[in-house]
């Protein structure tokens, strides 16, 4: 259905949750009669005994790259790559050390990132010296690394126009179909001001899409559960609120015709034409009418699609990952109690999804200031059965 003939009016109905019950029905419900509810193997890839991940992308070779965003203002490092079990600053440490004075040739607080076809690796730099912060003028940016020489290729600086004062950049997508410079799709969380940043990367002009829309705000503001318990920001000063986010997850089909997202705690996955998103002529009533609700999931910051076109989503509120095949909806796919709150993925050339756990919601953000996260951090995998989708190409 269209958001302009009924989605926008389902959004009014009970919000999709699981009971524990529930969940394990599910499970069983899409099994064939006398196959056992065997999940995926679990392993685990790497601790991260001082800072908090977050994205990750896995390389054709094997590299691993994994982001740590300024939760608390401090990181030792922003990106990192992994190398047998060890984590280091990428590409230099150098280049991770924020200065405000040099904005374009340093990393403040990188969210995102995606390997493209040509093996270079893109970061999403949020710009910020601690996240929910205002970004630093010039910082927020796209840079790309030739991960042959891993020497950085160019910085492409998010043009002021299109952020506001809480920018909040969380994730992307890279589609070279239209042009070789290509077009970035990057999700803005801004509380209040939700909106889809399409940026031509070739004429450096940017547009912010569907702000004010309902399908990218935060939902109905229910707290999610989150290990057994309502999910309450909780400042040291002033009154707990229910944690609500809006506009986060992007993803992009095959082809790179279609554009999936998602609000985080909006429990609902969408999608749009990428031609009527970067049609700079189509306004905004136009595009929203262009919207397709496609089906329920849980709260979810982030996605990935396999080379099958089958699209994951995390599953904080069960510890678990959701698998959705191109014509149905999510399903439990993996769960475990390893994954606290399983943040962001990546599909490796081992045809299998890698899982960073980053035990957000015991953050001091949700305890009055008391960090109850627990070191080490985990980066996991399972296995898919399937390759991962590269910008201008995809591995069958």
């Amino acid at each position: 259905m269209t958001v302009a003939n009924g989605a926008l009016q389902s959004m009014s109905r009970q919000f999709f949750r699981w009971s524990d019950l529930a969940f394990a029905s599910i499970i069983l419900l899409t099994l064939p009669m006398g196959v056992s509810a065997e999940e995926p193997k679990i392993e685990h890839v790497t601790d991260f005994v001082n800072d908090q991940p977050a994205g990750i992308a896995v390389t054709d070779e094997g590299r691993v790259f994994v982001t740590f965003p300024r939760h608390t203002g401090t990181v030792d490092f922003t990106v990192g790559e992994v190398k047998k079990g060890k984590t280091t600053a990428f590409p230099t440490m150098e280049s991770n050390t924020p200065k405000s004075n040099d904005p374009t040739n340093t990393l403040f607080s990188v969210q995102s990132l995606v390997v493209d076809g040509a093996n270079r690796l893109w970061m999403l730099d949020t710009g910020v010296m601690q996240v929910g912060g205002t970004p630093v003028t010039g910082a927020p940016k796209l840079v790309v690394v030739d991960l042959t020489t891993n020497k950085v290729m160019r910085a492409y600086t998010i043009p002021a126009n299109v952020l506001v004062t809480k920018s909040a950049l969380k994730d992307f997508r890279l589609d070279f179909s239209r042009s070789a410079a290509g077009t970035a799709f990057v999700t803005d969380s801004a509380p209040g001001a939700e909106a889809l940043i399409v940026f031509d990367l070739g004429s450096g002009t940017a547009m912010r899409r569907l702000s004010g829309s309902g399908v990218v705000g935060p939902g109905s503001g229910q707290a999610p559960i989150v290990e057994g318990a309502p999910l309450m920001v909780r400042p040291k000063n002033g009154e707990a609120h229910p944690f609500a986010v809006g506009l986060n997850g992007v993803e992009l089909s095959l082809d790179s015709q279609t554009l999936y997202f998602n609000a985080f705690t909006g429990r609902r996955l969408y999608s749009l034409p990428t031609r009527a998103a970067a049609d700079p002529s189509i306004t905004e009533e136009d595009l929203v009418k262009q919207v397709r609700e496609l089906c329920d999931m849980t709260i979810a910051g982030h996605l990935a699609i396999d080379a099958r076109g089958r699209i994951y989503a995390m599953d904080m509120e069960h510890n678990a990952i959701l698998r959705k095949d191109p014509e149905g909806d999510f399903q439990p796919f993996v769960t475990s109690n390893m994954f606290i709150w399983p943040d962001t993925m990546a599909i490796g050339p081992d045809d299998k999804l890698y899982i960073t756990s980053s035990q957000h919601d015991r953050g001091p953000l949700f305890h009055g200031g008391i960090d109850q996260r627990k070191r080490p951090f985990v980066l996991y995998r399972v296995s898919i059965g399937a390759g991962p989708v590269r910008a201008g190409r995809h591995s069958l």
